[in-house]
């Protein structure tokens, strides 16, 4: 019994330093409260795993390009709702230009339900995973669907769309990342 309550009290003052941890290396709010305020700033680091075929995608390989980053869920509602009119606008721009890409940022989701999804709304620019949604803290994201829209020197610029993009919205945020 005295090993087992020695082992829940290291357990609880582990997860107690990671959390002090965690707070002590913040940079401070994600990055959609910042543009949110208009500021234009570094995109955050974006390096993981696609969720359909091998390899790792990362956002500086992007660099030189406008980039939509859509973050989305199998699951959300909002998120069905707004997939096809961002397949469309990947579709339509990347006809006209070739510098413009989106790139979907599956989070917290199983890759079954998630390649389904893509099947579903024929969406076919390139996803990635995150199981875990490492990525929302840096970026911001508080619940999907979430765009951002990052410029050709790599820093996101307004607008930021919490929840369910129009066409409108979309063609807009890459009308304004491409003049900035």
């Amino acid at each position: 019994m005295r090993a087992l309550r020695a082992v829940a009290v290291g357990s609880v003052l582990a997860l107690l330093g990671l959390l002090v941890w965690d707070l002590a290396h913040q940079n401070g709010p994600g990055v959609a409260v910042k543009v949110d305020k208009g500021k234009i700033v570094p995109a955050p680091k974006l390096d993981l795993p696609l969720l359909t075929g091998s390899g790792n995608l990362t956002l500086a390989s992007l660099r030189g390009k406008v980039v939509v980053v859509n973050f989305w869920q199998s699951s959300c509602y909002p998120c069905k709702l707004e997939a096809r009119d961002v397949a469309a606008a990947s579709r339509a721009w990347g006809a006209k230009r070739s510098d413009v890409v989106f790139v979907g940022v599956n989070a917290q989701d199983l890759k079954g339900p998630a390649r389904a999804y893509l099947k579903r709304y024929g969406v076919t620019y390139t996803n990635v995973r995150d199981a875990l949604g490492s990525t929302w803290p840096k970026w911001g994201v508080t619940g999907v669907p979430e765009t951002f829209f990052v410029d050709r020197r790599g820093r996101v610029v307004p607008p930021h769309i919490a929840g369910q993009a129009s066409r409108a919205q979309i063609d807009n945020g890459i009308r304004r990342a491409l003049r900035s």
